[in-house]
């Protein structure tokens, strides 16, 4: 790598770590939307058994985005469904996706300021969001707002495994090297998704009990089109200079159309846990 190129890099990262990088996914909703895949059916799957969840039961979703997670789970079905979503533009998109579902309350706040219900609730879940957030506090007002016996779920798509990366990410690390790796990446350890003894440990420091580890994988077949868009969504790349950003989603759709003939299957991992409040 060049040194121009090591600076440039560098510089982005204090950037990173200095910026809140939570307020970017909202600038294109739409993008972010068509770019994300769906969690797996058998995370759902997982999640009602695990869980309980039927007709009776009352949740509440952290940083809901545009419903990749809120949809699958007012399909279990449940009673009821309040998303918590800071930016305005993604509860948006999430409400023209419900469809006026009379189920689904869409609160507009970051989660520390909402106010729910003391154990009012059957069930609780973060999807790519508790990172965010200073989650032993966030734990902590999750698991009062549950019920006793009440659980919390919380998971994270894993794109890109510096540990073990796919073809895609080998052919490309030269391009993202120290830019979309996750905002809590701490050296020596696990991508923070993967870290199974530290989320569970954090689970089990806020109280819950029973706490159950699932890692869920599926095969996603991306168009360099769809890729690119994806990338653009991390928001360390979204957070990079407009030129910045520019060439490496450029040179990400380069590289997906010309190396992997306009097709790229990538097995996407999803990392979920479990917790119940005693």
């Amino acid at each position: 790598m060049g040194a121009d190129r090591t600076i440039e890099l560098r510089a982005l990262m204090a950037s990173i770590h200095a910026s809140p990088g939570a307020t970017k996914f909202g600038e294109d909703a739409a993008l972010y939307d068509f770019a994300r895949p769906d969690y797996p059916a058998d995370l759902f799957v997982w999640l009602r058994a695990k869980c309980g969840l039927d007709a009776r039961s009352d949740c509440f979703e952290i940083g809901a985005g545009t419903g990749h997670a809120t949809l699958p789970v007012l399909a279990t079905p449940v009673r009821a469904l309040l998303a918590i979503e800071p930016d305005a533009r993604l509860a948006e998109r999430l409400g023209d996706k419900a469809a006026g579902d009379a189920r689904l309350m869409i609160e507009i706040a970051r989660f520390e300021d909402a106010r729910l219900e003391d154990g009012a609730f059957d069930f609780g879940l973060a999807a790519m969001s508790l990172h965010w957030l200073a989650r032993m506090k966030a734990l902590a007002q999750a698991r009062a707002a549950l019920k006793p016996g009440g659980h919390f779920a919380m998971w994270w798509n894993v794109y890109h495994n510096s540990a073990a990366p796919d073809a895609f990410g080998r052919a490309t690390e030269h391009l993202f090297a120290g830019v979309e790796q996750d905002p809590n990446a701490t050296a020596g350890r696990p991508a923070f998704a993967l870290d199974v003894a530290a989320r569970t440990g954090e689970l089990r420091s806020a109280g819950f009990r029973d706490v159950e580890h699932r890692l869920f994988e599926q095969e996603v077949t991306f168009t360099p089109e769809r890729l690119s868009a994806l990338y653009g969504t991390f928001s360390r790349v979204r957070m990079a200079p407009e030129e910045t950003r520019a060439r490496l989603l450029s040179e990400a759709e380069r590289v997906a159309r010309e190396t992997f003939g306009g097709a790229v299957t990538r097995t996407v991992m999803c990392s979920a846990f479990v917790g119940r409040r005693p």
